[in-house]
């Protein structure tokens, strides 16, 4: 059952005023067309209020849907808002959405710059019925189609680039920056997207290398059993207390293999709009591997895509801080070499490019801009991979509770470093720390002579090895020994798991940071690591490692690669 749209306060009294005129004068008829508001021959106020969309298997989604104020003869296009995980849709201007997190804070704007915008409870979530199955494509996809329909036959003031075809943009991070990549590989009429901090495979971001992310998956786990009691797919639960112990079953890969831009990728089936892709550096629950994966695919369809690297996204709790709403942030401003653009008017001029038609208003929005830091970033053509090759032998953790006690120690470390005189010419040999029981291991491999850049994607070829264990797990991410500090930084907290004894090669997280003369960037080694803090091995046991890796380290005069 569909409902129409509900008049405003101020058009209820303007009606009842009418129909009183009409009855006073005589008059024994009353126009049978419907209030000419949506008939197109009125202005209309902006508004906003709640509906219920059925969907195409008898369920109930709630929705509020934001009315922009038009002149008479004004159509505007309709932009959907979708939700993180667990929570819920944008009731209202004044919400925790509409005040503190992006994609609510820029959905609202549009809805304040003239455009349609419905945000809604994904299935199982607030005020809709049903289960939560994480972006089943027969459900909480194909609910995209079904909010499209609904807009199409109730809202009248909507623009339409043909009959039954409205012109539709989508916003939305993490959960709800999935729907928008497939439900848009779904649904041609989808013209713009912007998903942000979203995954491209589930598994590989939940669980890489067969290691599941137990920091994150408790995280999220307990918010939605929290927020939503009674409504979490069982397998969902039971596969998280697998992981709970390191492992993950098959049923849980079997049952979210469909569930992400990779399946469909895989199988040709590409997303039909154009996207602007949000990612952040910080973000470890979907790294910007996940965005430079997407990115791929939506080139193989060829429409329009960028892509802005950010440094803030899923920000674990108690293990990562953030400068807005706990757990979750996207910074106001972005720097794409000389010019700074705020990231929600960047977020209006690509929609009002794509759905308005505002012919070369997101032209400057490059092709991929990223971030090093809070106040500088540069632009390319593509994402380094790999760079410098160094080699390192013989490095040894002798425990799992290497990096375990980094939490309390790095505190001392940093109040140490304000003593601590600046180091300008340093000596590799003195740093290094290559076998260690209590502390992560650090490798340190290049001095910058200069300021410069690090940003990209670094890869390691390793052998592993182990006395103890048949299936060691060591945790891996480039450390920078700053000039100006004792402590060892870990790269935009980005670490990589790495299992099993013998030969491994692979890419590790993306990072990106500004490096000034005197740093030292080395290869950073933990037994243990917060973000996997149920998925280690045994305490007491050991692994050895050797190998080569290679770094994106840019010349310090341009964006390009330093050569080997």
């Amino acid at each position: 059952m569909t409902y129409p749209a509900p008049l405003s306060k101020a058009k209820q009294l303007n009606h009842l005023i009418l129909l009183l005129l009409i009855s006073l004068s005589g008059c024994s008829t009353i126009p049978t067309t419907g209030p000419s508001y949506l008939m197109g021959s009125a202005d209309i106020e902006e508004d906003y209020y709640d509906v219920n969309i059925t969907t195409h298997d008898g369920k109930l989604l709630r929705a509020t849907v934001f009315q922009p104020a038009l002149k008479a003869g004004e159509t505007a296009p309709l932009i959907i808002h979708g939700h993180g995980f667990s929570v819920f849709r944008m009731s209202g201007p004044i919400s925790i959405y509409g005040l503190g997190i992006y994609s609510g804070q820029t959905a609202k704007e549009a809805w304040k710059q003239g455009y349609w915008v419905i945000s809604y409870d994904e299935r199982g979530h607030g005020g809709s019925e049903d289960v939560i199955r994480v972006m089943s494509p027969d459900h909480e996809v194909k609910d995209v189609s079904t909010i499209i329909d609904w807009a199409t036959h109730n809202l009248h003031r909507i623009s339409m680039d043909s009959p039954n075809d409205p012109t539709v943009g989508m916003i939305g991070e993490s959960y709800g920056g999935g729907s928008q990549l497939m439900g848009s590989a779904q649904d041609s009429r989808i013209n713009a997207l912007v998903p942000v901090t979203t995954w491209h495979s589930f598994l590989n971001s939940l669980a890489p290398s067969y290691v599941p992310k137990s920091g994150w998956l408790t995280t999220l786990v307990l918010a939605g059993n929290s927020l939503n009691p009674g409504r979490m797919e069982p397998l969902l639960n039971e596969a998280y207390w697998q992981a709970r112990e390191g492992k993950i079953g098959n049923e849980i890969f079997e049952y979210l293999g469909s569930h992400s831009t990779e399946y469909n990728c895989n199988n040709d089936i590409l997303p039909q709009a154009d996207v602007l892709l949000i990612q952040g550096f910080r973000d470890i629950l979907f790294p910007i591997n996940e965005a430079m994966l997407n990115r791929d695919c939506i080139l193989r369809s060829g429409k329009d895509v960028r892509l802005i690297g950010t440094q803030d996204g899923h920000l674990l709790p108690f293990t990562q801080w953030s400068n807005g709403f706990p757990g979750y942030n996207i910074e106001t401003n972005i720097h794409c070499d000389k010019n700074k653009y705020n990231m929600i008017q960047l977020s209006i001029d690509w929609f009002d490019e794509k759905l308005k038609g505002i012919k070369g208003k997101a032209d400057y929005i490059p092709k991929i801009c990223l971030s090093q830091g809070y106040d500088h970033g540069i632009i390319v053509d593509k994402v380094p991979t790999g760079g410098l090759s160094f080699d390192f032998d013989d490095v040894s953790i002798n425990s799992n509770f290497a990096g375990f006690f980094e939490s309390a120690l790095m505190p001392i470390e940093w109040l140490s470093g304000l003593i601590t005189p600046r180091m300008n010419n340093p000596d590799i040999e003195d740093h290094i720390k290559n076998e260690t029981s209590l502390r992560p291991a650090f490798i340190p491999l290049y001095v910058s002579k200069e300021n410069q850049g690090l940003t990209g994607i670094p890869r390691i070829q390793l052998e592993l090895s182990s006395p103890d264990d048949e299936s060691p797990i060591i945790f891996a991410g480039i450390g920078v020994k700053r000039a100006s500090n004792r402590q060892i930084e870990l790269i935009n907290q980005q670490i990589t798991p790495i299992k099993g004894i013998g030969h491994h090669d692979t890419d590790l997280m993306g990072i990106s940071t500004r490096l000034k003369k005197g740093d030292i960037t080395g290869l950073l080694v933990y037994g243990y690591s917060n973000q996997y803090r149920f998925s280690g091995g045994d305490w007491l046991n050991s692994a050895n490692l050797s190998g080569s890796i290679q770094i994106p380290f840019l010349s310090p005069k341009s964006s390009n690669i330093a050569k080997n």
